[in-house]
């Protein structure tokens, strides 16, 4: 059985290249390199951007949904670095997600993520599919706000919190929480989060490492030192880890929902670990780039 990712893939273009992008699309591409067999949902032109992407995420295994393929041109996002290496982007992008026709059974665990939660019409198509995915397998979701792209402060907090009600494992960073609920601290966003009905409320602080909080523990991981080439996909690295760390678990499907509230301190430490090492490989590397299991060994 596979795990679903659902949301953007587009094409990154920064510094005069052109390379495959998307949060979404890189979760998958890292969890297809971490061994677990992955299929993404998403957007993609009949153009040769989308031709590039199809063939970038194939090329690690990744299998796209038939649906994923439109008219309409592949989206992109234009990209600017900082002295520190950190992106901001613009985006031209449409989501206007077809329904999939696989079966619950295909799949144990479904990840959506980032502008494909978010944007309409394509959220609404993705709000179904998870909904009937909910009671055969385990659901993730990644904030990975883009305030220029997707609406007030406001209405992403509810569009947010609508899917974090949804899900079993939420994961933002830093940043995304301090945008969202700039008067609260990041630990009780958390317990906020872990109230609407996530079972596992994970953030990550860049360099400074992770925290995971469930029901029974709170637990912080520092990151290992990295010589940061830029830090485009370290997220998306971080998020395929943690998920391919809860696959080890043998807790990556629906039987393992109710362990998630009371995973242990260790277990906790170790999924962190992980996915924190994860990111700090991805971060010496130009663009999305995750790494293969031997890259974090």
């Amino acid at each position: 059985m596979s795990v679903l990712v659902i949301g953007e893939a587009l094409l990154d273009v920064f510094d005069g290249k052109r390379r495959p992008g998307g949060s979404p699309m890189s979760v998958a591409v890292g969890l297809a390199r971490l061994g677990l067999t992955t299929v993404l949902h998403t957007c993609l032109g009949n153009d040769d951007t989308g031709q590039l992407v199809a063939e970038h995420v194939r090329a690690s295994g990744v299998h796209i949904t038939p649906e994923s393929w439109t008219s309409r041109p592949t989206s992109v996002a234009e990209i600017q670095l900082d002295s520190a290496g950190n992106a901001t982007y613009r985006f031209d992008i449409t989501w206007d997600l077809a329904p999939i026709t696989a079966t619950s059974a295909d799949f144990r665990a479904v990840h959506i993520g980032s502008i494909g939660g978010v944007m309409h019409p394509g959220a609404s198509v993705a709000d179904t599919i998870l909904d009937s995915r909910r009671p055969s397998t385990m659901l993730s979701y990644d904030l990975n706000i883009r305030p220029a792209i997707m609406g007030s402060r406001d209405s992403i907090r509810e569009r947010a919190e609508s899917l974090i009600a949804r899900t079993d494992i939420v994961k933002a960073s830093d940043e995304d929480i301090a945008w969202l609920y700039p008067s609260l601290p990041a630990e009780r966003v958390l317990e906020r989060w872990l109230a609407l009905g996530a079972r596992l409320a994970v953030l990550t602080r860049g360099a400074q490492g992770a925290r995971a909080v469930n029901a029974k523990a709170a637990v912080d991981v520092t990151a290992p030192p990295a010589n940061i080439r830029d830090t485009i996909g370290a997220g998306d690295s971080f998020m395929s880890g943690l998920l391919a760390a809860l696959d080890d678990l043998g807790v990556l499907n629906v039987a393992g929902r109710d362990s998630l509230p009371t995973l242990s301190d260790q277990c906790l430490r170790d999924i962190l670990d992980f996915a924190v090492r994860c990111a700090s490989v991805t971060v010496t590397r130009e663009g999305a780039d995750p790494p293969l299991r031997a890259d974090v060994a």
